[in-house]
């Protein structure tokens, strides 16, 4: 009787462990798809239109300026874009843990390898949040400054005024120039990481 009661109570703390776990696993992945979606976005939607003698786009991935039928090309743009490719693929491997978290959740499966690969792949977001907002403010920010005003050229006849380009800013611009919202999410997103990575080696130890 009694070794009944106590294995009895023995299934109901792993149950209850195991449930913690998922618990963990579920909200972990869904603030890490949130993170990594908001992230991406940033890095693909245009944060800039350009408009005037200069027309086209910059986004914080790729970018099309033209003049006319000619394109123009932009180092700083060019370094900008090389940056942000450890920024994406951080993003995308975060993407898909977070993924495969909550489908794993779903199917009421705690997967600890998910845990171990998504801790290292969170703190690393802190850093490419950082990074990005750097690489904003270096790059693309001192073209977009370049870019805007009156276009003129001096020849044999005098100054030949070609026109002026404006340039209409993303509302997520804001978010680029003020990094702390995306700072509190990749921190939020570590913190969550870490609690679920402390419950597995925890279980593993007990």
């Amino acid at each position: 009787m009694f070794s009944s009661t106590r294995h009895s109570h023995g299934w109901v703390g792993l149950t209850s462990n195991k449930d913690n776990l998922l618990a963990y696993q579920f909200i972990t992945g869904c603030f890490t798809i949130f993170y990594s979606l908001t992230i991406l976005l940033l890095l693909i939607i245009p944060l800039y239109i350009v408009d005037g003698v200069v027309k086209g786009f910059i986004a914080f991935s790729f970018y099309q300026l033209k003049m006319g039928d000619t394109r123009i090309r932009m180092p700083e743009l060019e370094k900008a874009i090389s940056l942000s490719a450890p920024i994406i693929l951080n993003s995308l491997s975060l993407l898909v843990l977070g993924l495969n978290s909550v489908t794993y959740w779903v199917y009421r499966r705690h997967n600890p390898l998910l845990a171990r690969l998504m801790f290292p792949a969170s703190l690393a977001s802190i850093f490419s949040t950082i990074f990005s907002y750097m690489t904003h403010t270096v790059y693309i920010g001192r073209v977009v400054e370049s870019l805007a005003g009156e276009y003129v050229e001096t020849n044999s006849a005098g100054i030949l005024i070609l026109g002026s380009v404006t340039i209409e800013a993303s509302p997520l611009v804001s978010i680029m120039l003020s990094p702390l919202p995306l700072l509190i999410l990749s921190i939020l997103n570590a913190i969550f990481s870490t609690m679920w990575v402390l419950q597995v080696y925890s279980r593993l130890s007990s």
